[in-house]
């Protein structure tokens, strides 16, 4: 039970994570993206290096296939419940201001791949999450501080998480605009709730988890805030490295029946810790 399955595994914050766990990890990744993998290798170097990353390349969210087979790999390698993280990172802007600029076809594909590509991605993987009954066999061989995950995930559980954007949230929608971005993170959001319900229905290990990491300057984000945007902490715009920081912290400290403020279950969440309102 040490797998991280990371989606969209080409993208800034995503490789971040990836060089996150295999450094300060025991866990495995396999690296999902849609185009060539030659370029996750060489961003981590030597990381790459040996038996705990594998990427699979030509994984289009929009064709369920690559998925498919993707997770049967997954589970041909490691077995059924091995799934520790499935992280999906995907994801894609057009930033339409007025109803004038809504054009069909993005709008669509804003969809496939915000909302429809994290769901298929939990319906092929999530399956090879272990049960809680797997899940305390298992760690229960583990001598003290042997959780591969090394406080990545928590101690007691599986994680699945989505990036969504607070832009997603219907009660906090003031200003409008962004229709089919907006649209198609609200509609995640939704996935979210629903399978964090199923995952608690069908005795998984697994949370669900969306997530508002602020403005993180990445390739993405620039083609909105602009090339030249520097880092403001105060106002939510952070560099790769910052925003993983807050990101791994906060996923370490999902857990299952938490209680008290001090401890976050499923649910939608920003960079600081605190509920986003659906």
């Amino acid at each position: 039970m040490s797998v991280a399955i990371i989606q969209g595994a080409s993208g800034g914050q995503a490789l971040a994570l990836t060089s996150h766990i295999l450094r300060n990890t025991g866990m495995k990744v396999y690296a999902l993206t849609h185009g060539k993998g030659s370029g996750i290798q060489d961003h981590l170097g030597d990381l790459a290096k040996g038996d705990r990353l594998t990427v699979i390349n030509g994984v289009d969210l929009k064709e369920e296939r690559g998925l498919e087979d993707a997770a049967r790999m997954v589970k041909e390698r490691e077995g059924k419940a091995a799934v520790r993280l499935v992280a999906c990172f995907a994801g894609i802007l057009t930033a339409e201001k007025s109803l004038s600029a809504i054009d069909p076809a993005t709008v669509l594909s804003q969809f496939q791949v915000n909302t429809i590509g994290h769901l298929l991605t939990y319906k092929h993987f999530v399956p090879l999450l272990p049960t809680k009954k797997e899940w305390r066999d298992v760690s229960a061989q583990w001598k003290d501080g042997g959780d591969p995950a090394k406080g990545l995930v928590g101690a007691e559980n599986s994680l699945c998480w989505s990036m969504s954007a607070r832009v997603g949230s219907i009660s906090g929608n003031e200003k409008g605009g962004w229709y089919s971005y907006r649209a198609s993170k609200a509609a995640l959001n939704q996935v979210i709730r629903s399978l964090d319900h199923e995952l608690v229905n069908k005795s998984s290990s697994g949370v669900a988890v969306a997530y508002h990491p602020g403005t993180v300057l990445t390739s993405f984000s620039k083609a909105v805030v602009g090339q030249n945007a520097k880092p403001d902490p105060e106002h939510g715009r952070f560099g790769v490295e910052e925003a993983l920081e807050k990101m791994t912290r906060l996923m370490g400290k999902v857990e299952r029946d938490g209680e008290g403020t001090g401890s976050w279950g499923g649910g939608f969440y920003d960079w600081k810790g605190e509920r986003v309102e659906w």
